[in-house]
């Protein structure tokens, strides 16, 4: 390619183009400065003009491109996470995801895929993100801003391949919020301290502590969106989630070993609970939710990141 289809505001009109909302980003962050207006993501659009004057006034400005509308990216954080999908997809999947693919500035993939209309998915498996909606991932030729190599489309994986598609047993992860099967009726108590949320805190705390490498970020948010759940219910103090969270995050080797991304699995996994508010089943079902019954039966469907 010569050095023009290289500059970032070719690149930027070829998405938008495309119909893909873009952005302007100062490394990885949106460059719209907040005192102009700049509301993040949501300032992503295929206007032409638009892109131009962004471009003209930031000629160097990295690339976003926003998730969720023509397509989701699965975000492999280095060789950690790419063994960490194959490992998963090897035991549930017969056929690679396929799609077009980046090769990321700090050493990652990204993987395109269909969009799965399912929210935003922080940790899914050990140093794997799903990007979806109200999200953006970095886009070539932008410059990653610690290591300043770039982000490029893999040969023969570009901007026109076919999206690839999520497997089925994969799908089953980015759907925490189907927690709810039967209703049960519930009865929640005026002030925490009840015996069935201490055990709860217990039991999914433990569950934390005692989760491998390879499971631990996924483990978290289930046991923080279900701990949550009983925060907004009444039936647990916030304080002691909180507490007790950290702690076991921290006998698992969590937030040694992934600190930021801890935190972010735990302020979604808030922010999911604290919005269904849980209380205590009535007699008949007076047992807390199994750890992990946020997941259902793993289906197999498609398989592993094949190599390069």
């Amino acid at each position: 390619m010569t050095g023009t289809i290289h500059r970032p505001v070719t690149w930027a009109l070829v998405y938008a183009k495309r119909g893909i909302p873009v952005l302007p980003l100062t490394g990885k962050l949106p460059r719209i400065p907040k005192r102009e207006g700049g509301r993040g993501v949501h300032d992503a659009t295929t206007n032409l003009d638009q892109v131009r004057q962004w471009w003209q006034r930031w000629p160097r400005a990295n690339i976003g491109l926003r998730c969720g509308v023509l397509f989701d990216v699965i975000d492999i954080d280095g060789q950690q996470g790419r063994q960490s999908l194959e490992r998963f997809l090897a035991d549930h999947a017969h056929q690679p995801i396929g799609g077009p693919r980046v090769r990321t500035g700090s050493g990652g993939w990204h993987l395109y895929v269909a969009p799965t209309r399912m929210p935003d998915q922080i940790g899914v498996l050990d140093h794997v993100e799903d990007r979806a909606a109200d999200r953006y991932v970095v886009a070539p030729p932008s410059r990653h801003p610690e290591t300043h190599r770039p982000y490029t489309w893999v040969p023969g994986r570009g901007i026109d391949t076919p999206l690839g598609h999520v497997p089925a047993a994969l799908l089953q992860l980015l759907e925490p919020r189907q927690v709810e099967r039967t209703p049960q009726p519930t009865v929640r108590p005026a002030t925490p301290g009840h015996p069935y949320g201490q055990q709860a805190l217990a039991e999914e705390a433990a569950a934390v502590a005692a989760a491998p490498k390879g499971t631990r970020n996924q483990q978290l948010w289930r046991s923080a969106h279900s701990l949550y759940q009983l925060v907004a219910g009444g039936v647990l103090k916030e304080t002691e989630v909180e507490l007790a969270l950290r702690a076991a995050a921290d006998q698992c080797g969590l937030l040694r070993d992934e600190p930021r991304a801890t935190e972010r699995t735990l302020e979604s996994a808030r922010e999911v609970g604290m919005s269904q508010p849980r209380g205590i089943p009535a007699p008949q079902g007076h047992r807390p939710l199994p750890s992990g019954s946020a997941i259902g039966p793993l289906a197999p469907d498609e398989a592993p990141l094949e190599p390069e």
